[in-house]
């Protein structure tokens, strides 16, 4: 009967296959690094390497790094991949307390999960990247062999407890753009799905970077590119059905996913070299992924420390917005 183990594998399976998996900045095709292993080969490594010293490991921090990006953007994807690079260390200690205590090795093995993710949620800020994967395996070993010394007790093993992704629920804070309308108690939400990229639009023509979005609208009309609004996603849009879907995309969509650990810093207001400081002692605001031996940073993550909403807008109301703030010329 499959585990918790299982699962985890299996769905991290099904979402790479056999393909290249680039640990870099999450996507094969904007990575610079051509070195990409097959998804196998890439989790081997990864188990090895982490055998050795996942605090010497380079791969390892970038795994974590991946990890904290994908939680950002309310995704489970990479959480799943490092649990699935872990696990195998898990699998020889929990037969044998399940075999010595007789303890349910099913209820086991979701213990020392639930566990390594509750260590994953506490070292989300103040810990460096390459301790992190040391303390959820102490963190599991210890639950484990707590269980096993113990009378039985109540741990999570509903796998859809276990895979729940972080409350990305709250709301996002608005646009700084002048407007006597509050979006928050808007109740006509199709409006106010309107006014949010009208919003939008009028703030590029007022920086006057209008031509770059006009572009962009052009390559997605021509089908050329599309946003990056999943179909699941786009259909909780209201105007869903009598908008076009393949029109609607993030705000972030602009901009390239990541840029220099440089051009992040002056964004930020700090110096690289303190900016370096503060990653390598778990202190940076956001995760930035390790490319060779510089920085990525995610432009969402960036975004979202300096609180600019990844809104979702549609192509259409992006216009409207910028032709009324260029006073309706056309």
């Amino acid at each position: 009967m499959p585990d918790v183990f299982d699962r985890i594998e299996w769905k991290v399976c099904d979402v790479f296959g056999e393909g290249p998996v680039c640990v870099h900045v999450g996507d094969v095709e904007e990575c610079e690094i051509k070195k990409h292993p097959t998804y196998p080969k890439f989790r081997a490594e990864a188990i090895s390497s982490g055998i050795r010293s996942a605090a010497s490991s380079r791969l390892w921090e970038s795994l974590i790094a991946m990890g904290r990006l994908c939680d950002l953007e309310g995704g489970d994807t990479w959480r799943l991949v490092i649990l699935d690079c872990i696990v195998p260390c898990f699998r020889a200690v929990s037969t044998r307390i399940s075999r010595d205590f007789r303890v349910d090795r099913e209820e086991l093995r979701s213990a020392m999960v639930a566990t390594a993710l509750e260590v994953w949620a506490d070292t989300a800020v103040g810990v460096p990247p390459r301790h992190v994967r040391d303390r959820m395996v102490k963190a599991a070993f210890d639950v484990a062999w707590q269980l096993g010394n113990s009378s039985p007790s109540e741990y999570p093993t509903d796998d859809v407890e276990i895979y729940d992704g972080p409350d990305m629920s709250g709301p996002l804070p608005s646009l700084k753009a002048a407007s006597v309308v509050d979006l928050n108690f808007m109740r006509d939400a199709d409006f106010a799905e309107q006014i949010r990229g009208e919003r939008f639009g009028a703030l590029f023509e007022r920086l006057g970077h209008f031509d770059v979005v006009q572009l962009f609208h052009e390559e997605i009309r021509a089908g050329r590119r599309s946003g990056s609004v999943s179909q699941s996603k786009a259909s909780g849009l209201h105007r869903y059905w009598i908008s076009n879907p393949n029109h609607y995309y993030y705000a972030s969509d602009l901009y390239p996913s990541y840029v220099g650990l440089r051009e992040a810093a002056s964004v930020m207001g700090v110096a690289e070299s303190a900016a370096r400081r503060l990653i390598s002692t778990g202190q940076f605001p956001f995760p930035v992924a390790r490319a060779g031996r510089s920085y990525k940073v995610s432009v969402r993550a960036l975004m979202h420390f300096k609180d600019i909403p990844d809104t979702i807008v549609y192509v259409d109301d992006v216009e409207n917005g910028a032709l009324h703030a260029r006073g309706g010329a056309t």
